[in-house]
């Protein structure tokens, strides 16, 4: 909208503001502004420190702590988390500027969605259809994780090339998702099609979970 309705060289990300502008004296439109910036910055902070912490918490010191050879104490632990913590914040905000430059001009509602899309693709199957189906198994999730995330990968960075195809169906199939690839709402949608046809078909051929353990998990018993 933004590319149709004002000068050339501006994009669809300055419709909001350019509205605000237009529409309102200058003092309200600055007042909005501030209060739209202030509820991006908050939500912002808060994904970066969530992040931060599950890198330092759940990944350091409930999965690679306790593996370690010789474990440190909860005091030195406390003080590595911490640590972590701190750098993890670092590198998070200045990936997520770099990002942000590199994508500038880029609509941001497509940016979310990548991101939204590639978690969405990984999950639908196993935590969406597992929560539905009783018959989900530990390899069948692990399949429907994997197997969403990597086509949400190779659909969206458009990894494959119909020209490897002869022509035929084949050919047109993957000359259509190739098409589809810049476009992370379909991306998302096949990926995470694909997330559950691979938890259902590993879950079918794989041992399933035990009884009680079930029973725990959708009746709480």
């Amino acid at each position: 909208m933004g590319n149709a309705l004002f000068a050339e060289g501006a994009t669809s990300n300055h419709a909001l503001p350019m509205l605000f502008i237009e529409l309102f004296p200058t003092w309200l439109a600055a007042l909005v502004g501030v209060g739209v910036l202030t509820a991006i910055m908050s939500t912002a902070d808060g994904l970066v420190v969530s992040s931060s912490q599950t890198i330092a918490n759940d990944l350091y010191r409930r999965t690679i702590a306790p593996r370690l050879k010789h474990p440190p104490s909860e005091a030195q632990l406390d003080r590595q988390v911490l640590y972590i913590s701190r750098v993890a914040t670092v590198v998070i905000l200045v990936l997520c500027a770099a990002i942000a430059w590199a994508w500038v001009d880029t609509n941001v509602v497509l940016i979310v969605w990548i991101g939204t899309g590639g978690i969405m693709s990984a999950f639908a199957g196993s935590l969406v259809f597992g929560a539905l189906w009783r018959g989900v198994t530990r390899a069948g999730a692990y399949a429907g994780l994997v197997s969403g995330f990597v086509s949400f990968l190779v659909l969206h960075a458009r990894l494959l090339d119909p020209a490897w195809f002869p022509p035929g169906v084949l050919h047109d199939v993957v000359a259509w998702l190739h098409l589809e690839g810049v476009n992370p709402f379909s991306c998302s949608a096949i990926a995470g099609l694909t997330s559950v046809v691979f938890t259902i078909v590993v879950s079918k051929a794989t041992r399933p979970l035990p009884e009680p353990h079930v029973r725990a998990l959708f009746e709480g018993v």
